[in-house]
């Protein structure tokens, strides 16, 4: 598929979409992290960026938490480009409260518990 335009869809600024900007930079990712919350240094290059939010986020589903928040901010992008859907942070956190719910269901019983009690205590 050929797309005339390469503009972030999230945040409507005119800037152009990288996976960098659509993940970290963009306005509307970047209040889905914070509302996790997770805190992103972005004087960092992209791996130290990882591992400093990590610990920080001091949690050992850190990598749970971080697929999700990627695959849903992927998905309302899509779903925006695709079929007309429209950005909402509420929106956002009902789907990724729902996504994490089929991660238990997926996750090791010990992960599963901390998952679960994560989802019910910030969301």
């Amino acid at each position: 598929m050929h797309l005339v335009d390469y503009s972030c869809v999230l945040c409507n600024q005119g800037c152009e979409e990288s996976s960098f900007h659509l993940f970290f930079e963009c306005s509307f990712s970047k209040e889905c992290w914070a509302s996790i919350p997770i805190i992103w240094d972005l004087n960092l290059n992209p791996l130290d960026m990882i591992i400093q939010a990590r610990l920080t986020f001091g949690s050992a589903i850190f990598r749970e938490i971080f697929i999700t928040t990627c695959w849903i901010i992927w998905n309302t992008r899509n779903n925006i480009i695709f079929d007309n859907g429209q950005k909402n942070l509420q929106l956002w956190k009902m789907q990724f409260k729902a996504q994490l719910g089929l991660v238990c269901t997926k996750a090791k019983p010990s992960k599963s518990a901390v998952i679960h009690s994560w989802k019910e205590s910030y969301l």
